[in-house]
């Protein structure tokens, strides 16, 4: 199975201007068409019952949209699938662990090796796995079974994490799309492609 993430990072003079929804959907426009043949204005989308949107008339196409610091990611499948990116920030660790993941993971959590790295990525999978399953928030992230269905850590930069969760493994393509942003809108300038497995 086969996962196409397409990602764009906002320049650093953009990123008070609250533009990552517009560039999520350019994204996922953008990926819609090159993986799909399909066109976004024509494809009507409804939310399930915890607000995870899903396009009614393909349910075979999956999406799902993250996006953090200056990375908006947009993942395509043909099964459903969750994505979380998180940029590293400063954040009470032990107050959120205590929400996030079991009462025995915390202090394993806390002293590891790095446990910035720890932290993070608990968060962006455990954040990852209420999105493929389009339960959200209404899930105690404690009790995510972390060997259901299949996850994977993504390899951004330094002070990023990000994870994708699906049913079925994946191979994992990421595709980035340079992202100009004119005073009219949005326009993808170039890709560049990698491959994860």
């Amino acid at each position: 199975m086969k996962g196409t993430i397409y990602f764009a990072i906002i320049p650093e003079e953009d990123r008070k201007k609250k533009l990552e929804h517009m560039i999520a959907e350019e994204l996922l426009r953008t990926g819609l068409k090159e993986e799909y043949g399909k066109d976004l204005r024509y494809e009507p989308r409804a939310k399930g019952e915890f607000g995870k949107p899903f396009f009614t008339l393909e349910p075979s196409i999956h999406y799902n949209v993250s996006h953090s610091g200056k990375y908006v990611l947009c993942i395509l499948s043909d099964q459903e699938v969750g994505i979380d990116v998180q940029e590293h920030t400063r954040v009470n660790r032990e107050r959120m662990l205590s929400r996030m993941v079991p009462p025995e993971m915390v202090r394993e959590i806390l002293d590891a090796d790095d446990p910035e790295k720890a932290f993070f990525a608990q968060w962006t999978l455990r954040e990852a796995y209420i999105k493929w399953t389009g339960q959200g928030l209404s899930r105690d992230m404690r009790t995510i079974p972390m060997d259901e269905g299949a996850s994977m850590m993504l390899d951004l930069e330094d002070g990023y994490s990000a994870a994708v969760w699906s049913r079925h493994p994946m191979d994992i393509v990421m595709k980035r799309v340079e992202v100009k942003l004119p005073e009219s809108g949005i326009k993808p300038d170039h890709r560049e492609e990698k491959t994860l497995a």
